[in-house]
């Protein structure tokens, strides 16, 4: 990836998908997949609103500008008739692009693919996704996540990443837990799914794109027979990587079961006896992580990566959420990635949940949507993975009746952000406020 090229160099066109595809209500899915549709409702909650409606933006994506670039995999914690009717209900405000039944892969659509769905808990990562939920509930992981499921959904995903121009890759194709929250306020309320128990390393299998440092069977690679980057992606062995995990409810908290899991614990310092890293979100106080499967702060998941820091002995060290963090080098594997670092002269820079464009850039009738700092930091010689470049976006909607102005707007700004693997979650900084280094 060279990074500072795309973030510095003309915008890429917009990839529209093969031929024209008229919008009805047949499934978009693959040829022989079990598909139906079933629509979500469209519907206004308070006439007196025009911003008051359920349960999605209509739109016409790739053709007005805003591109697809990621697929969000959920779980629904409910079952799949509750789903579907909870889709249908525009007073609950969410919605899905396809919902798959455990039992037998069963897909249903919900939102047309150029529709935006309220479907990831931040706005900017809707724009650009499609959402795929997937019935279960994450606490009770094999019970749920069939092997009929996993093939219906990875067949859906071939199908769109093809049709859309989505790369099968970690940085694309990512967890609803991974989606980062838009304000301080709203980033311990991010959903956690589809959790520790779904296999990454088994689906990117059935994707036919083998996670990187993995083999088919989810083994780490050997550290010593790489080269030696900065760079570290987390692969346990699914199987045997049975990570301790509590369940917590208001009636209090139980020990799961030992099953495996694509969960990798990070320590504050370089032993297993080390407390777990915290995170200002979810424990402000300043106490560490938890094994509760709600407790994301001190867990990295498979497929992600991050820049190397330090390494003493069996263990490596990481950047991650504005501070070290330990984790065990079996448990990951080492490749090479582009590095992103306060510019020279910033004691720390801020980072961000979403990337919407300067204020200056909305039309007088467009409401400014405003970018706000996270409660997280980078502070000067740590360095993150870059992901992505990014030009600032947002996508203006109400309902669609026809008399609101400038509705259905792609505004398009002149700041430009970087999307970095930042800690459990995907996160932004101002391209002003980095160096990149493609190492």
């Amino acid at each position: 990836m060279v990074l500072a090229t795309a973030v510095f160099g003309a915008e890429p066109a917009i990839a529209e998908p093969p031929g024209a595809v008229q919008m009805t209500d047949e499934p978009e899915c693959p040829t022989r997949l079990n598909c139906r549709f079933i629509p979500a409702a469209y519907a206004q909650t308070d006439p007196s609103r025009p911003a008051a409606y359920g349960n999605y933006h209509k739109a016409d994506r790739p053709r007005d500008g805003d591109d697809i670039r990621y697929i969000v995999i959920h779980d629904t914690e409910e079952r799949y008739d509750r789903a579907i009717a909870r889709f249908q209900d525009p007073h609950t405000g969410v919605s899905t692009h396809y919902l798959i039944r455990s039992s037998d892969g069963e897909i249903t659509q919900l939102v047309h693919t150029k529709d935006i769905a309220h479907q990831a808990g931040n706005y900017w990562f809707n724009m650009h996704s499609i959402g795929i939920e997937h019935e279960g509930v994450l606490a009770e992981g094999a019970r749920w996540y069939t092997e009929a499921m996993y093939q219906s959904s990875a067949r859906l995903v071939r199908y769109l990443a093809a049709r859309y121009h989505i790369p099968l890759d970690r940085d694309h194709i990512l967890g609803h837990e991974e989606v980062p929250g838009t304000t301080p306020a709203g980033v311990a309320a991010m959903h956690y799914d589809p959790g520790p128990y779904w296999d990454w390393a088994h689906y990117f299998d059935l994707l036919g794109a083998p996670l990187r440092g993995a083999s088919s069977e989810g083994l780490a690679v050997p550290a010593a027979h790489v080269a030696d980057p900065p760079m570290l992606t987390i692969a346990p062995r699914f199987a045997t990587n049975t990570e301790p995990l509590r369940n917590c409810t208001a009636e209090g908290c139980t020990d799961l079961p030992s099953q495996g899991s694509n969960v990798v614990y990070l320590r504050t310092e370089p032993h297993a006896d080390a407390a777990l890293v915290g995170d200002p979100a979810l424990h402000p106080d300043g106490s560490p992580g938890t094994t509760r499967i709600a407790d994301w702060s001190a867990s990295a998941v498979a497929g992600q990566s991050f820049v190397v820091a330090e390494r003493r002995g069996k263990w490596t060290a990481i950047w991650f959420g504005g501070r070290l963090a330990w984790l065990e080098s079996r448990m990951s594997a080492l490749e090479h990635g582009a590095l992103v670092t306060p510019r020279p002269g910033r004691s720390a820079i801020p980072v961000y949940g979403t990337a919407y464009p300067e204020a200056a850039a909305y039309p007088a009738t467009v409401p400014v949507t405003t970018v706000v700092a996270l409660q997280y930091t980078i502070p000067a010689g740590q360095v993150y993975l870059g992901v992505e470049p990014h030009r600032g976006d947002y996508y203006y909607a109400t309902f669609d009746r026809g008399d609101v102005a400038d509705h259905r707007t792609l505004v398009v700004g002149n700041r430009r952000f970087v999307e970095i693997s930042f800690n459990h979650r995907r996160a932004f900084v101002d391209a002003d406020d980095v160096v990149i280094e493609d190492y």
